[in-house]
């Protein structure tokens, strides 16, 4: 017991001294996720089908609202946003499930076989930590099959 404290307390003091010391960097690690509390990039996005634009691109607080739809890619996602960032080097995939399907609740209209139906266009918000430093989207598309395939690509610079 006695040792172990002892082992923990001279690691510490050596990272400590590490660090000061200057003789190795600390890693800057950036979260993927978005806190409600915090400033994010929030990138909007215009589209249909098989065509998306870039909106506009704010810094403020995301929506809760938005960010329980946000997530990291799942079976359940038919459109996915690839973030990429310096170099084009793959970041991350957000899953955005599918836009252009609106669900509708109403009391006493849950035994319905069909809660929602097809829209041509969406507005898709998504928030990126400020952390990150985003180049590129490239939008995809699951096929029958459940292959992604990428739509587009959109710039940020």
């Amino acid at each position: 017991m006695l040792r172990n404290k002892i082992y923990i307390l001279s690691s510490y003091f050596l990272i400590s001294f590490i660090f000061a010391e200057g003789l190795i960097d600390p890693i800057g690690l950036n979260k993927l996720h978005v806190n409600p509390n915090e400033n994010a990039y929030i990138v909007v996005l215009k589209g249909t089908q098989n065509n998306f634009s870039l909106q506009k691109i704010t810094i403020e607080k995301p929506k809760e609202r938005n960010l329980k739809k946000l997530k990291f890619m799942s079976s359940k996602d038919k459109y996915i946003v690839k973030v990429f960032g310096k170099d084009k080097k793959f970041l991350y995939s957000l899953g955005i499930g599918d836009p252009f399907y609106a669900t509708y609740e109403h009391i006493g209209y849950e035994d319905r076989k069909y809660m929602g139906g097809p829209v041509s266009a969406a507005n898709i918000e998504i928030a990126i930590p400020m952390g990150i430093k985003a180049t590129s989207f490239i939008i995809s598309k699951r096929d029958i099959t459940g292959k992604f395939n990428d739509l587009q690509e959109i710039s940020l610079q």
